[in-house]
């Protein structure tokens, strides 16, 4: 007698997949889908969705509860749902893009949170700019021995720039983790 084995598998992902049995279905089409399932405030970036869909089709297929139709592979590749062909119990786990309560309106209205993402991508530019001059500096310092007295004192200031970007970009990230939204 075959044990039947559980995997868990994001509950919007099975739910949308119970609907396409039997038909073929893409990445792209379900991650279109699964989409519109996820209040607005909390939907990730289409890419980043991808990518998740992605790797749970991946599981499922290792699982035998998907296949791939006609033996398609690469872009534009599609699925197909056959959980019968499978011993494998489909366990439901909550999408990590939606808030743990669905009742619980995120804190912040999305002009908020675009507003903080868009801080959160400044952060980084400066900050990867800050760490790049303080690399020039260092560069210098060690190529001309005759400029350490001058470079030095803007590499140690370029450091430090770098240090207090680090903890801006870390607040800015906390503040955003906490309220629930991806980065």
């Amino acid at each position: 007698m075959e044990k039947t084995q559980s995997l868990q598998v994001d509950k919007i992902l099975i739910e949308l997949l119970r609907k396409q049995l039997d038909t073929p279905f893409s990445t792209t089409s379900i991650r279109d889908l699964y989409v519109l399932q996820i209040p607005e405030g909390q939907r990730p970036g289409r890419n980043q969705l991808r990518k998740h869909i992605y790797r749970e089709l991946l599981r499922l297929e290792s699982a035998k509860v998907i296949e791939r139709h006609g033996g398609s592979t690469g872009r534009g590749c599609k699925f197909i749902f056959r959980p019968e062909h499978s011993s494998v119990e489909l366990e439901a786990r909550p999408s990590p893009f939606e808030t743990s309560d669905p009742h619980v309106e995120s804190p912040m209205d999305v002009k908020t949170q675009r507003a903080l993402q868009e801080e959160l991508s400044q952060r980084r530019i400066e900050l990867v700019a800050s760490i790049g001059e303080a690399e020039e500096y260092q560069r210098l310092y060690n190529k001309y021995p005759a400029l350490r007295g001058a470079v030095k004192e803007q590499y140690l200031e370029s450091r430090e720039k770098s240090t207090k970007l680090l903890g801006q970009l870390r607040a800015v990230e906390s503040v955003i983790t906490k309220v629930g939204f991806p980065s």
